[in-house]
């Protein structure tokens, strides 16, 4: 828990949460003199930082995460220019801001009129001046919308929703997923569609949230440098090379969340984030290590809405930090843990874990997991039947199902560039080695003990592979064990698997056509990757060959794989979990340019007791019969300064129908202060002490 405030430090909070614009004062005679002026205008010169500019100090919007049935993170980062630069390691203290108040709001409508919980935040350089609240007081399977104040302004509004309780009665759950985001190569048109839809529960990333390079794929887009020029050399300009120090990852977060698309899915709906390995990825100069896997992972924890777990392997939520306490961010090898669990009353359990940071290949029991995480699922899945959950969510990085050995007549003109781009080989025994495929005793164990305990309607949501891989789960996909599209199997499925695609990053088709491309155009290095016209006639046509060949020969060899597309098709995916079933469909959108469409590729089903994936030969798509109202579009808004009050001696309770206008969230600050400085006077008083409040 935070110190408590003495009065001038009360008095002052209350004066920045409210603070005018420029060089407005606050009045009242608690205004300080000392206090530093906030400014909006762009300085130039070193301050060239990835932010949206008309929404400065929060110029990446707001965010929300990992829902509970009564709480929900909240997250938002105030940014503030400065010419002395855009790093918050080498230039603390923005414009005189050595830390910074930030007041939050939820309420359960658009216009935060209804408000049902607030409170009031310290951020500062040591987070990158990243706000996580962890808003309580919640109802269960809830639609809200929430706001932040900073430095005299009202953030944008965001929409997010709780998860249901046991026994609610609640028959739906609808849930976006993505894998693989990479923000040159993808305009992120997946995201928006996700976002603007008003039946969605929640998004789920199977990770490489963020790439730490561009990888000079051909790319849909560059950052424009600071003179307004796109950077054209992925490995020269900071915006496309790999991060190279812990400013610069933190920037990468930056450069991706400024985005517009991803901006409205994060308006739109709460994330559920696991991180991959580009998510931790490290850097060094040869002698020195310039970023560790460790303060990549701390980066993770400060930008994303997620609700970080107890480091000891328990998979266990810490206490709730209160309304006026940021959410802790765990540093060092505490930033390794992130697999956990979100109950969705007794329609899902949301399950993510890590295959990536936690193998052990001295455990006993499993070692792609490691023992304690391995314990960790069996106890979360057991518990979730115990309480009658319907289907169980499995976020996981690499695909899970077998994807086994694929002859195609083509392989030598490709094979090379698959193993070079994708680090496969489809001569096998399996594509993917990298993850469950490097430890089929443990798939099997896993298959196995599902299927003893009865825990069989699991569908696993995956990424890693750039492509969509659909799959039935099976210890032995071959006949007699394993009948395709049946439940007659001996062995049956304990479940299936959607690998989704990604969104720009290569699959096969483009990882052939970009080593296509290189050699032509004098190496990865040397080629310019903003090409994309002549990459996509000269260079993808080849690719495609390829791809097909590829998906053809990988149906054959795998009965389970029922649907397999490794094609230039990128986007997202949908899960529709209804009580009897669940659809899940492939989405695609454009790749390089702005859009508002989105194209239904494949939908399936997969029925409860006997899954298998069943393709739908007419799809339409699935819409909920829950239709929220849209978070209202991104900008920001003036708080209008207020007196500060005296300390009122009775609790203060909100007036009846809120508080709105542009007094509105200024007013709710400063009455939850007013409310929190009389309870610690009571509280001395109780305790017969004197204290400095």
């Amino acid at each position: 828990m935070a110190p408590p405030l003495n009065r001038r430090e009360f008095l002052q909070t209350v004066a920045v949460s409210s603070a005018a614009v420029g060089a407005g004062a606050v009045s009242g005679a608690a205004s300080a003199q000392s206090e530093p002026q906030f400014s909006r205008q762009l300085p130039g010169g070193d301050w060239h930082y990835p932010a949206q500019a008309d929404l400065i100090p929060f110029g990446h919007a707001v965010a929300s995460g990992d829902p509970l049935a009564d709480r929900v993170i909240l997250w938002t980062r105030i940014t503030i220019p400065d010419a002395r630069g855009w790093d918050v390691t080498e230039v603390p203290d923005p414009q005189g801001f050595s830390s910074v108040a930030v007041g939050w709001i939820i309420a359960t409508d658009p216009e935060l009129t209804q408000i049902v919980n607030s409170g009031q935040v310290m951020t500062d350089a040591s987070r990158d001046f990243t706000v996580k609240v962890d808003a309580d007081g919640l109802q269960p399977a809830t639609t809200y919308w929430y706001a932040f104040t900073a430095l005299g302004y009202r953030s944008p509004i965001g929409r997010t929703r709780t998860a249901p309780a046991v026994g609610q009665g609640i028959t739906e759950l609808t849930i976006g997923h993505v894998a693989c985001t990479s923000w040159w190569q993808d305009y992120f048109n997946g995201y928006a569609r996700m976002g603007e839809r008003g039946d969605i529960d929640l998004i789920t990333h199977a990770g490489d949230h963020v790439y730490e390079v561009s990888g000079n794929h051909m790319s849909s887009r560059q950052y424009p440098d600071a003179e307004g020029n796109p950077q054209l050399r992925g490995y020269e300009d900071i915006d496309n090379r790999a991060w190279q120090s812990v400013g610069e990852c933190r920037r990468r977060y930056a450069l991706y969340y400024q985005d517009p698309n991803l901006m409205a899915a994060h308006l739109g709906a709460p994330f559920a984030i696991m991180a991959d390995q580009h998510d931790y990825d490290d850097a060094s100069d040869g002698d020195t290590v310039l970023i560790s896997r460790q303060q990549a992972g701390e980066v993770y924890h400060e930008w994303c809405p997620l609700r970080s777990p107890i480091p000891d392997g328990s998979g266990q939520f810490p206490a709730p930090t209160g309304p006026n306490t940021n959410v802790p961010i765990p540093r060092g090898d505490d930033a390794f843990y992130s697999y956990r669990s979100l109950p969705y009353g007794d329609v899902a359990e949301i399950v993510l874990i890590d295959i990536r940071r936690h193998r052990d290949d001295e455990a006993t029991e499993m070692k792609i997991l490691g023992d304690r995480q391995w314990q960790w699922l069996q106890t979360t899945l057991l518990g979730a039947q115990a309480r009658g959950v319907r289907h169980n969510i499995i976020v996981n990085q690499i695909n899970l199902s077998q994807v086994g050995t694929i002859n195609t007549p083509l392989y030598d003109q490709y094979g090379e560039a698959l193993q070079a781009g994708l680090g496969i080989d489809p001569r096998g025994p399996e594509i993917y080695t990298t993850g469950w495929g490097g430890y089929p005793a443990d798939r099997r164990r896993l298959y196995r003990w599902l299927r003893e305990q009865g825990i069989v309607d699991n569908i696993v949501l995956s990424g890693d592979s750039h492509g969509w891989f659909g799959s039935d789960l099976t210890e032995d996909p071959q006949l007699p064990n394993y009948v395709p599209l049946t439940g007659a199997s001996l062995l049956p499925p304990v479940g299936v698997e959607m690998v989704g695609t990604s969104m720009g990053r290569p699959g096969a088709q483009d990882v052939v056509a970009d080593e296509l491309y290189w050699a032509a155009n004098g190496g990865r290095q040397a080629a310019p990757f903003d090409d994309a016209a002549n990459y996509d006639q000269n260079y993808r046509p080849a690719g495609l060959a390829a791809a097909i060949a590829i998906e053809t020969a990988a149906k054959a060899a795998n009965p389970n794989l029922i649907y397999f597309n490794w094609k230039a098709e990128y986007g997202h995916a949908m899960v529709h979990l209804r009580e009897s079933e669940a659809i899940i469909e492939n989405w695609v959108s454009p790749q390089r340019e702005l859009s508002d469409t989105a194209e239904l590729v494949a939908q399936h089903r997969t029925p409860r007791g006997n899954p298998h994936l069943q393709p739908v030969l007419l799809p339409a798509a699935m819409v909920g019969s829950r239709v929220d109202p849209p978070a209202p579009a991104p900008a920001i808004e003036p708080v209008a300064a207020e007196p500060v009050p005296e300390a009122p001696d009775e609790p203060v309770d909100m007036p009846a129908g809120g508080h709105s206008g542009p007094w509105g969230l200024g007013t709710a600050v400063v009455l939850t202060l007013a409310h929190i400085l009389r309870r610690r006077l009571a509280a001395g008083r109780d305790g017969g002490q004197e204290r400095d409040i």
